[in-house]
This record gives C-alpha cells, structure tokens and sequence, in this order.
C-alpha cells in the first residue's frame, strides 16, 4: 500500500495572477506523487483571509478563489484528493480525516494550515518555511506566530540558514535544508530564446528590522542593476514580468534604461500562459529579496529551477546559495553588476552548452523525486534518533 501525504497549501488563497506561487505547492505534491505516494492537497480558508481584491466584493472574492481552486485541482488531478475549509467547514470531511489519521505526515508549507482540530488529525507535522530570515525574524523580532510550535520537524529553502542571533534570531529550532522540487514532465527543455527574463512581486510584503539592519525585498536590488542592459547595446535583451501598474514611475525608469517591462497579469494567470513564457525565454537573470541576501540564507527560488528545466541558463544574485549550489555551467551567481555582465557574456559565447548544463541541473539537484526521497529520509533519520533505546 502506497504511503500517504498531506500537503499544506494557498491555491484559492491566490486566485490572480499567481499562478507561480500555486505551482510551488503543486510541485510538492507532485513530488510525493512522483515519489509513488499517496497525497491529498488541503486549503484552509476564511472570507476575511482572502486577498482584498480591487473591485470584488469579499463574496465575490471567495466565488473567485473558489473557481481558481476547482480550475487548477482539475487540471493537475487533484479533484478526489483535495480538500478546501471555508470558514472551518468542507463537503468531504470524512473522507479527508480518514486519509489524514492515515498519512505519514502533513507537509504544512509556510504553516498555513492552522486549525487545530485539521493538525490534530496528523501523527507528524513537519513545517516548510519559504521565507528563510523573514520567517525568524517575523517570530522572534515581531512576535508573529508563525504557527512554529505545532510542528515536530522543520525544513527550510534558506540552503544555509544559521540562526546566529545577529543576521538571524534564534528560535531553537533545527532547520533542515531542501532543494525546491521542480517536476520535470512539466517542464520539458525548450532550446533558444531570445530575452532574458525574470517574473517578480516588485516589492511583496514589507521590509522588516532586527538588531539595526534593515531586511528588505526585491525594489532595492533590481536599482543596483538598472544600467545591466545599456552594457550590451540592443544585442542582448532583458524583460521583466512585475506587477508594476503601467505608469508607476519605477517602471518608466526602467523602461528608459532598455529593459522591457510587462505585466505579470499577462503570463501569470494560468500554467499554460507562465510556462510558455519560460520556454520562449532564453535565460533568466534576477535578483532577490535584499533579506535574503543580507543573511546570507542560501534561499534559492523555486522559479528559476522551473527556467532550468527548461534548460533556461540563469544568472542569480547570491544568497549564499553558491556555496551549495555548482556554478559556472548553466547556473551563475553573482553580487555585483559587473559580475552579473561577466556571466552573461560567458553563456552568450556558448548558449547550447550552458543550456544542455541548465536542465542536466535541474535533472541532478531538483529532479522533485529526488528531493521528495530525501525529504522522507531525512523525516525518517530523526525519528530514529528520538525512538527510545
């Protein structure tokens, strides 16, 4: 009998243009399912909990959200195994509670799934966090709950996390380090290309302090960049996919230096759309969250796997990720400009090789199988440290 996985997701949550943070929960279903596993995906959401949409009424935000929930459950084969609570109710609430007291364990990624009676049902929670620096920083410096304490193990994206108590907090917790997962039947390689691009919340949540330093998003780092395409003169082209409004005056600044700036509501809104913009990239270069990289957390995006895949060549700004990650062939970190230039240079003069490198990455270090299995291991390698001797 196969083993069974619950997996802890926002899918009606983000029903607009966000079609990238869905498929980060899909992927990890898909990679217990591709692992042989049973898994059912769970939502927990309330009126008030969902984005306030401009010109929806909250009701209909939920019609919304419910639809987008119905659309991408059917399409990835999800309809029998799903279950979303409105308000603490479902329709198939038996049925879920049977697979729950069933399953290994519940995937709770970003700890959304906070009802205590829905976690009772699990003999094993483990906790993904996404936001490595900003999860500790928000616990411990602000005094959110991150819905930490209900949870026995704990994985992190941030590849070198170190909670030292100056870049970091400390909260006791021993995070464990994993790849994102990128399912390669979804992402078969597509050759050439010809922008290099990115798709990004220019700002996402606010920027947040701890211990006198200022942890910010991405708006500060992409002007440390601003003048990356005028280096090339037309012959290399650059495009960014934000949700900017068309005449923020950001946007035009850009526009003013050669970078083709485009709507993300244009390619986000469905897997069919963002997918394709991908495969007709011909690399992906992009900075990161001005947290992640003032840490040093090794956060590595669960976008640009998918671009690798794709055997789209990237060029990222550093987290510390370099020091896990291989470099210099079909992946490139960098911390300045002119290392950022340097890099594109290089896979210019040898696009087929760095692209053939690209996906046999993604095939090596984030084949969704692989990092699934070593998730479980890792799960399994601790529970039998704490079995009594």
């Amino acid at each position: 009998m196969a083993k069974k996985v619950v997996i802890g997701c926002r899918i009606a949550g983000y029903p607009i243009s966000a079609i990238g943070i869905n498929l980060l929960f899909i992927q990890w279903a898909y990679a217990f399912r591709n692992l042989g596993w049973d898994v059912w995906l769970l939502e927990e959401i309330t009126q008030e909990s969902l984005p306030k949409i401009k010109n929806y009424h909250p009701k209909q935000a939920l019609e919304l959200g419910l639809n987008h929930w119905k659309l991408l459950t059917s399409y990835f084969d999800f309809v029998e195994q799903s279950t979303i609570f409105i308000n603490g109710e479902a329709d198939n609430l038996d049925a879920f509670l049977h697979f729950a007291r069933e399953s290994s364990f519940l995937l709770n990624i970003s700890g959304l799934i906070r009802n205590k009676n829905l976690l009772s049902a699990f003999k094993k929670r483990v906790y993904l966090d996404l936001d490595p620096t900003f999860t500790q920083i928000w616990a411990k410096g602000y005094g959110c709950d991150m819905n930490l304490e209900a949870h026995d193990i704990f994985f992190t994206v941030g590849l070198s996390l170190q909670e030292d108590g100056k870049s970091i907090p400390f909260t006791g917790i021993n995070w464990i380090p994993t790849f994102p997962p990128v399912c390669l039947e979804l992402w078969p390689k597509r050759f050439g290309g010809t922008k290099w691009s990115t798709i990004t919340h220019w700002c996402g949540y606010p920027e947040v302090n701890w211990e006198g330093k200022v942890y910010g998003n991405k708006a500060n780092e992409f002007e440390k960049v601003i003048e990356l395409p005028l280096f090339f003169d037309g012959k290399v082209l650059f495009q960014i996919a934000s949700d900017l409004q068309e005449d923020h005056e950001i946007r035009n600044r850009f526009l003013s230096k050669d970078w083709e700036m485009i709507s993300v509501s244009a390619i986000a809104s469905d897997f069919e759309s963002y997918r394709n913009f991908i495969g007709v990239s011909r690399g992906e270069f992009s900075v990161v969250k001005n947290g992640y990289w003032l840490s040093d957390c090794g956060w590595f995006s669960d976008r640009t796997v998918c671009y690798l895949a794709m055997g789209k060549p990237a060029v990222i700004q550093d987290t510390g990720w370099s020091r896990i990650i291989p470099t210099g062939a079909g992946l490139f970190s960098f911390t300045t400009m002119s290392e950022a230039i340097e890099a594109i240079k290089r896979i210019e003069k040898n696009y087929a090789y760095h692209s053939m490198k690209a996906r046999e990455l993604a095939e090596s270090l984030f084949d969704s199988v692989k990092v699934a299995q070593n998730m479980v291991e890792q799960i399994e390698s601790l529970e039998k440290k704490r079995l009594p001797l």
